[in-house]
């Protein structure tokens, strides 16, 4: 089962479909078995929320709870990470040696939201999954930070490594709807102006401004946020 994208419209907004219903977030209990070290343990999984506002890098705002904590999760014995998809899956004992390797330096490790993606990450990585999910799980990574002015150079730099991600992403030609290109390479410059490299940034708020496939949304907020780089305006609360 492949891990669904932020990015893509695969992703089921339950809150919104049940916001009559329950108006809050709601998720419930599922033990999982690791498949590194067999253990058992449980994890908890969204069922519905609620969104009332999208920032300007996709982060979904309202009443949602612990939907981007609930991506990611990590056994509590060899803090093998990843998402619910990646506890079914079986490996052979090569396989477990050599992720067993990637985890050995995690393993005094306090796990924190961000410290949990960024093994996901490296997981990720060495089965070759596509560039888009990587990208999404540094993009998660940015959210848990987004307020935390001791961590700015940290935020950056997952910020960074996301738009690396998605622009691998757009090279390799891993979107199946044109008009998702636009959306990436708006996205694309917004985390550029958030790291403050603003030139780079105005270059793929242009390069969705000037695609003739984008969504009618695109030109409005890659015009406004253009606008921002423009002023050198690297503001990450938006």
């Amino acid at each position: 089962m492949k891990p669904k994208s932020l990015l893509k419209p695969t992703l089921l907004i339950i809150g919104l479909l049940n916001a009559t219903l329950s108006f809050g977030h709601t998720s419930y209990p599922k033990e999982v078995k690791c498949p590194i070290d067999g253990n058992k343990f449980t994890i908890y999984v969204t069922a519905s929320y609620t969104t009332f506002s999208t920032l300007k890098d996709f982060q979904k705002q309202g009443a949602i709870g612990d939907l981007y904590e609930s991506y990611i999760n990590s056994c509590p014995k060899c803090h093998y990470c990843g998402y619910q998809s990646d506890f079914d899956s079986t490996f052979s004992d090569s396989t477990k040696q050599d992720i067993l390797k990637i985890l050995e330096p995690f393993k005094n490790s306090k796990m924190t939201d961000v410290l949990e993606n960024e093994i996901a990450i490296i997981i990720h990585q060495y089965f070759k999954r596509d560039n888009d999910n990587i990208a999404n799980l540094y993009l998660v990574a940015s959210y848990f930070l987004k307020g935390d002015s001791l961590q700015k150079s940290k935020r950056k730099e997952l910020q960074l490594n996301c738009a690396i991600y998605l622009t691998k992403a757009i090279e390799a030609k891993e979107y199946d709807k044109p008009e998702t290109y636009a959306t990436i390479n708006y996205l694309i410059g917004e985390l550029y102006r958030r790291i403050g490299e603003f030139d780079t940034a105005i270059k793929y708020y242009d390069f969705a401004i000037n695609d003739r496939k984008k969504k009618e949304w695109i030109l409005e907020v890659a015009t406004k946020q253009k606008e921002l780089a423009i002023k050198k305006d690297e503001d990450n609360s938006i």
